[in-house]
């Protein structure tokens, strides 16, 4: 065999052996939206007991989210301050599961 046709063939076949997770993931079923944990970078703009308004780093855009008895509050924060939301949907509402802040 010729080493160009060899080293094809090599190349091939690593392709299709790092290639199979994306394949796998052709009939793998994906989380229910209920079930993912998402998150977000932004400015706090005012935070009570019932909820937290942030404004979004990426898109300048403000969200509001919904705190619970199971939320976890990292410290008391003030409005200005850096923080990371990580929140679950739950039908129309984001739920904050935790919210910290951004470490600079």
């Amino acid at each position: 065999m010729n080493r160009p046709y060899r080293l094809i063939l090599i190349a091939l076949m690593l392709g299709l052996t790092v290639q199979t997770g994306c394949f796998w993931r052709l009939w793998t079923k994906p989380k229910p939206i209920e079930e993912r944990t998402f998150d977000v970078y932004g400015t706090l703009k005012s935070i009570t007991p019932e909820r937290v308004v942030i404004e979004t780093n990426d898109k300048k855009r403000q969200e509001t989210f919904a705190l619970t008895d199971a939320s976890i509050k990292g410290s008391d924060f003030q409005p200005g301050a850096q923080v990371h939301v990580y929140y679950k949907v739950k039908g129309d509402v984001k739920e904050v599961t935790m919210v910290v802040e951004k470490i600079k």
